[in-house]
């Protein structure tokens, strides 16, 4: 065992010693970089988003249309209802508090971190809900959103809905909303189940 440890701590040192070349030669650890820095990497290759593209004029049409993909097992509709890559680096996170101090979370981590929420989400929700019947019966979110900038995320969101019967009950089937300019998409899929 103590061979183990004496070799683990032999890796770690030898790559400390490759870190401290390569940043002698050029290279860069981003995680000490500045978040604007940060922004600019991650923005690299992704077209500018002055809007968000394919958002619904509502609240109302938009959770409507995430229940007829779940009930259709449409993952390319829920995929397109949901902020994409170029969207969310250049609309939502430059005014998110995870961009800012304390928490200055590199964008790369950060945007990571959601596509795996949302991810599972989906997967989630089409396990339990794809295919069946369902009856939507309304849905309610907190009554003010967070105000980040341009950006209103509205949270809180409960759908009631009936599967397969009359009974309905109340669902969190996303955890947050993106509305800016009186568009709206899916900021995130993580949900109840």
């Amino acid at each position: 065992m103590r061979h183990l440890w004496l070799a683990t701590l032999a890796l770690v040192v030898s790559a400390c010693g490759r870190t401290q070349q390569h940043e002698a030669a050029g290279d860069v650890v981003d995680s000490v970089l500045p978040m604007d820095v940060m922004l600019t990497r991650f923005r690299q290759d992704l077209p500018r988003s002055t809007e968000l593209h394919g958002g619904l004029d509502s609240r109302d049409s938009l959770v409507a249309r995430v229940i007829a993909a779940l009930k259709a097992s449409d993952t390319l509709a829920l995929g397109r209802l949901a902020v994409n890559r170029s969207e969310w680096a250049w609309l939502y996170f430059p005014t998110n508090v995870l961009a800012r101090p304390p928490y200055e979370l590199p964008p790369a981590l950060a945007w990571f971190r959601l596509q795996e929420a949302n991810r599972q989400g989906v997967l989630r929700a089409l396990r339990e809900l794809g295919g069946h019947r369902l009856d939507y019966r309304g849905y309610q979110c907190d009554a003010e959103p967070t105000v980040e900038d341009a950006n209103r995320i509205w949270t809180g969101c409960i759908v009631t809905l009936a599967r397969d019967g009359p009974t309905a009950a109340p669902i969190r089937l996303f955890s947050a909303i993106l509305e800016r300019e009186g568009r709206f998409l899916v900021l995130s899929y993580a949900n109840d189940f």
